[in-house]
């Protein structure tokens, strides 16, 4: 009898050890996974972001067009030629509209890369939180065998 708790202890240890190297695997292995999920959907709302505001550049460039439209038959209706005064007007509408357009186009792209970038740190906090598991579960796997050679020493079986 006197045998059979030396063993049973380590078997706990060896057991102990075991579960502990599973669980820091597991938790690395499901927060890699977490953050590349979080990866994806920052990369959707950065393509979603591209969208939007390719729309809204579409839509504000439609509004420009009806509103120089809208001049230009003013001007006709009033009997002006389309030179001078009516031109620069027009002109600097157009070039109003040009750079509202940039705007929302750049705005687009800014948010686009922001969360882009926000994607590629995820993606990297996913694969450290992998390497941190591996790390700890090597770190328990030393504290078991410590722990094993600890009774071991105790009990004079390395002797």
């Amino acid at each position: 009898m006197a045998q059979v708790i030396p063993i049973i202890s380590v078997i706990a240890s060896v057991a102990s050890t075991a579960v502990s190297v599973y669980s820091a695997v597991t938790s690395g292995g499901e927060a890699s996974k977490a953050e590349d999920r979080n990866a994806a959907v920052l990369a959707e709302q950065a393509a979603q972001a591209r969208k939007a505001a390719a729309l809204k550049a579409a839509d504000e460039e439609k509004r420009h067009r009806r509103i120089i439209s809208t001049q230009q038959a003013g001007y006709a209706g009033q009997g002006l030629e389309p030179e001078g005064t009516p031109l620069l007007v027009q002109m600097e509408s157009l070039k109003e509209s040009e750079e509202q357009l940039r705007r929302i186009r750049e705005g687009g792209e800014i948010e686009a890369t922001g969360l882009l970038e926000e994607s590629k740190w995820r993606e990297y906090l996913g694969g450290k939180a992998k390497e941190a598991s591996y790390w700890t579960a090597g770190q328990s796997l030393l504290k078991g065998a410590s722990g094993i050679y600890s009774m071991g020493k105790e009990r004079s079986w390395w002797s």
